[in-house]
């Protein structure tokens, strides 16, 4: 991390800027160094926050004073080579590698998917569909046209009769890969779907298609669907819940289901009579054996996430802490209480959650695709099939191809970088031992993979030239390591260990470091009216807080004491007190106790010691170094200021 409360020119670009100015136009030179006015409004404009960036005069000449300043202090480590010590170079490394994920993808995209993903949090969708799987692991083109034919002809059936009828038609043969979930593929029904709980393309498709209608084909990593929308509804937030659950399968006896909701009925009887608790109950009668120890609670969940009997009980709830009579679902019967409801937070709030889910979401691809189209377009990338096939072929011909001359052909050129077949061999050497026979298509992948990751890796180490805000944060963070290091030297270790030097600067400037008026007082509480009369006593006659510790304190603490030597009107009490030796302040407490506060010394103003104000002296000693630096440097880099270009900037 940056050292905080110094660099004060590093933060998030501000996008708001005056526009009665050019930003080209050189507003100050340094020497034969140009600061033009883009530069300047940037940082006047994300440093003034709180509508001080008001561009009138008097503002706009004192940060140029501070931005003039730093700008000297950046020239003089340039200067001095500092840019060049290898320390530098690792920590300013060390923040581009924090900051590049944050500007790596295309961020329009990504902004854009985060607000589809809210858009689509506010609705939920209930879906049927229909499922051919694709006939190998990773398809082929040949399988792709025969599943879509096949998923085109079941659709048009569809339409003609009805969607169950063909799910019930296609379906059954779905059980075979997912015997555990036999009712859900031989029905379709998923329920009601929302955001982030299928893959994105299938996501697509079921908030896309009206209500009543049948989606297009559809692909995803399974194989080519058909989305039935049956109904959509407005998202009715999440719901915490827990419940008493008594089992009862669909496949159960018909005794065995008439004992099961018998059981929950009489469950049900003693809680709504008071006879029981709901946490009693819980914890003697369900049959769930992951909450029947946390007193039934489940995590919070929105609509879609539950069984849909179990969240229109739930939701029908009107306030926290009302029970459900027994719900059937296809495990069993459940009692359930409302815990806690949460609407849907605003997207400011819940920004930062969907761009997470985003970037581990299938959809990310959506943007990491829309990132590499970018970095083709403005960087020129250029691709040799010939070379690409040759290589790929030889591959597949011979999986232990090695490097040679005769592969040193390019693969691809990525702005001024050349990328060889040898490159590509280097990379699928590392997936040899993984796959002892290379599937149909393994170096297509293996190739598509190469050439992303060094596209990306291009954009990477060029993002300054094609985002300006990644630019000038960097260039921030350049400048703020160099003025910090030099400072240090300059200015803060210099005032610490110039020990000669600060007390030189503290004896030129002794008038400066007084104490004011002093108070040698002490605050005495005594526990009860009999320790108070005696204490009083010793106060007039002028004892000292040892004294009357030894005398009142021998058996048992009587008086309580509390010494004090501070500045007349440093804290309530010096207020209280007259600067007068021997001036006592006497106080009764509620609880019986009494508060007396003794004056025992005034002490006139008089010069301070440097042991006795260091701190201040050293600050004090920095600034004025500070001073003679910034003075030393501008005669060193003379700054010429170009006013009419200055005015042009006063609104």
């Amino acid at each position: 991390m940056l050292k905080k409360g110094f660099i004060i020119f590093i933060g998030f670009l501000s996008t708001v800027q005056a526009q009665n100015y050019n930003n080209a136009q050189t507003l100050f030179t340094i020497a034969n160094d140009n600061v033009n006015v883009g530069e300047f409004v940037r940082v006047y404009t994300k440093n003034n926050i709180n509508n001080q960036a008001d561009f009138s005069k008097a503002s706009l000449e004192e940060y140029l004073s501070l931005y003039q300043n730093f700008r000297l202090k950046v020239k003089e480590a340039e200067s001095l080579g500092m840019d060049t010590v290898k320390t530098f170079k690792n920590e300013l490394a060390s923040y581009r590698r924090q900051l590049t994920p944050s500007y790596l993808s295309d961020r329009e995209s990504t902004d854009k998917l985060v607000n589809e993903a809210y858009q689509r949090m506010k609705e939920e969708v209930e879906v049927s569909h229909i499922l051919i799987f694709w006939p190998n692991t990773k398809p082929n083109k040949a399988d792709s046209i025969k599943v879509l034919r096949e998923i085109e002809k079941i659709r048009k059936s569809a339409q003609n009769t009805s969607f169950e009828t063909q799910v019930a038609k296609y379906n059954k043969s779905n059980t075979q890969k997912y015997p555990n979930n036999k009712q859900k593929y031989e029905s379709g029904a998923l329920g009601y779907v929302s955001v982030f709980q299928t893959v994105y393309p299938f996501e697509n498709a079921m908030y896309t298609t009206n209500v009543g209608e049948i989606s297009k084909p559809v692909a995803t990593r399974f194989g080519f669907h058909i989305v039935y929308v049956k109904n959509k509804r407005p998202a009715r937030g999440k719901m915490e819940t827990a419940h008493i659950l008594v089992k009862s399968k669909e496949t159960d006896s018909p005794e065995n289901k008439k004992k099961a909701l018998e059981k929950a009925n009489l469950i049900y009887a003693d809680i709504n009579s008071g006879k029981m608790s709901f946490e009693d109950a819980v914890k003697q009668f369900s049959e769930d054996k992951r909450t029947k120890f946390q007193q039934g609670k489940l995590p919070k969940l929105s609509g879609s996430e539950m069984l849909t009997p179990y969240s229109d009980a739930v939701f029908a709830l009107n306030k926290d802490g009302d029970i459900t009579k027994p719900v059937k679902t296809k495990i069993g019967w459940h009692i359930i209480k409302r815990i806690s409801k949460e609407e849907l937070p605003s997207l400011d709030m819940a920004r930062s959650d969907i761009q997470k889910r985003v970037k581990k979401d299938s959809r990310s691809n959506v943007a990491n695709e829309k990132m590499i189209a970018d970095t083709k377009a403005k960087f020129v990338f250029v691709e040799n099939s010939f070379a690409k096939n040759e290589i790929i072929d030889a591959l597949n011909r011979n999986r232990k191809v090695e490097k040679s001359d005769i592969y040193n052909k390019p693969l691809f050129t990525i702005g001024e970088e050349r990328v060889t077949q040898n490159q590509f061999i280097s990379y699928v050497s590392t997936s040899r031992n993984k796959a002892p026979k290379a599937k149909q298509g393994f170096y297509e992948e293996k190739y598509k993979n190469f050439k992303e990751q060094k596209i990306t890796s291009y954009r990477e180490a060029h993002l300054e030239e094609i985002v300006d805000e990644f630019k000038f944060l960097m260039q921030e963070y350049h400048d703020g390591i160099l003025l910090f290091e030099l400072t240090n030297k300059e200015v803060w270790n210099k005032a610490v260990e110039d020990t000669t030097g600060l007390k030189n600067f503290f004896a030129e400037n002794r008038a400066k470091y007084m104490w004011k008026q002093r108070l040698d007082y002490t605050t005495y509480i005594a526990k009860n009216e009999k320790s108070a009369s005696k204490l009083k006593k010793f106060l007039i006659k002028g004892k000292n807080a040892a004294f009357i510790d030894k005398k009142l304190n021998k058996k048992e603490e009587n008086v309580s004491i509390k010494v004090d030597f501070v500045e007349k009107e440093s804290n309530e009490t010096s207020k209280a007190l007259k600067a007068e030796k021997g001036f006592m302040l006497e106080e009764k407490n509620l609880d019986g106790s009494v508060k007396m506060v003794y004056v025992y010394d005034v002490v006139a103003p008089m010069k301070k010691e440097l042991a006795e104000t260091r701190g201040y002296v050293i600050s004090d000693y920095q600034d004025f170094l500070e001073k003679q630096w910034i003075q030393a440097l501008s005669n060193k880099y003379p700054i010429k200021v170009d006013y009419k270009v200055f005015e042009s900037l006063i609104k």
